[in-house]
């Protein structure tokens, strides 16, 4: 078996759990790791045996290195995954793409060129729920559709599992772009790009801090209106709700996993979920890339337009 050497650039929370899902893969070859927090990088190297560096060049400059992870702050995407893909490596980015719709576009049109094979952590995108929606879809289960509404209410931001120093700031963070970003690249992957887009921010006091609500409403095909709302600081559980209506019922993901159905005005029930580690699945597409098979890795193409919408959602 072939294996591909893996280089991973960031080991927050969400880089440890990427390491988890690649160390089952048994194609995985992790060559080395590195954060800018050395206590960190002890740490992650230690729990899992893995060789650290000291520094990400090092990593993108090893020939054994065929492809890097990508899971630093968004601000730094742009940078590090530009010298990736002009060292001729395959990269795996964390979304969202970039801090801005011109780094995104840099980025994109940097991977066309390098013919590199570029893509997204969008692990929803792989799940059994989304799959599901797909399969509705496509039989006109739900007939003529009506809206779509995305919902997102947290009750404090940051979340008490993801304080970091820049989740909460305007110039990056914010559960627009840390979570409405998934829905984003999912919606237009089914409907094609969100367009007249009307936004309504609203802010804290502090001019440096991320949004703490938003309205807006967009247009897909057929004048199919898509609707925005969320909000933090409201006192009740977290919770995450991606509704689509049609003139037959409903259905409805809430909190990424658990899917709803209501149809012909009857109850609403519960689509008998199946295990499916969409992580490993995103993996898996990732190499099958490499090797030139059929996938459907998400990449740099989505992680662009999904990251244009989100900035416009942004301006208020």
């Amino acid at each position: 078996m072939n294996k591909i050497g893996t280089g991973i650039i960031g080991l927050g929370a969400i880089g440890e759990r990427l390491i988890n899902t690649f160390i089952k893969n048994p194609r995985t070859n992790i060559v080395g790791v590195y954060d800018v927090d050395t206590n960190r990088m002890k740490e992650i190297s230690e729990k899992f045996d893995l060789p650290s560096v000291g520094s990400y060049e090092e990593l993108i400059n090893n020939d054994s290195i065929d492809m890097i992870y990508i899971a630093v702050p968004p601000k730094y995407h742009c940078e590090i995954a530009l010298k990736v893909m002009k060292a001729g490596k395959h990269v795996l980015c964390e979304k969202p793409l970039a801090s801005s719709i011109d780094e995104a576009k840099k980025m994109l049109s940097v991977a066309n060129e390098s013919r590199v094979v570029h893509g997204m952590n969008f692990p929803l995108y792989y799940g059994y729920a989304y799959n599901q929606i797909k399969k509705i879809l496509t039989e006109n289960t739900l007939g003529n559709l009506k809206r779509i509404e995305l919902t997102a209410v947290f009750p404090v931001w940051p979340r008490t599992w993801q304080q970091n120093n820049w989740i909460n700031t305007k110039e990056e963070g914010g559960f627009v772009r840390e979570v409405f970003t998934h829905f984003v690249q999912l919606i237009q992957s089914s409907f094609g790009e969100i367009n007249n887009l009307q936004s309504f921010v609203e802010y804290s006091d502090n001019p440096l801090e991320s949004e703490t609500g938003i309205v807006a409403i967009g247009e897909l095909e057929n004048n199919l209106k898509l609707v925005f709302n969320g909000l933090t600081g409201v006192n009740q559980k977290e919770e995450l709700k991606l509704t689509i209506y049609g003139e037959n019922g409903s259905v409805e993901m809430l909190n990424w996993r658990d899917l709803f159905m209501t149809l012909n005005g009857g109850e609403k029930t519960l689509v008998t979920p199946e295990a499916v580690d969409a992580t490993y699945e995103l993996i898996d597409a990732f190499y099958n890339a490499i090797d030139g098979k059929s996938n459907n890795l998400v990449t740099f193409e989505d992680g662009y337009h999904t990251t244009k919408i989100v900035e416009m959602l942004l301006k208020d």
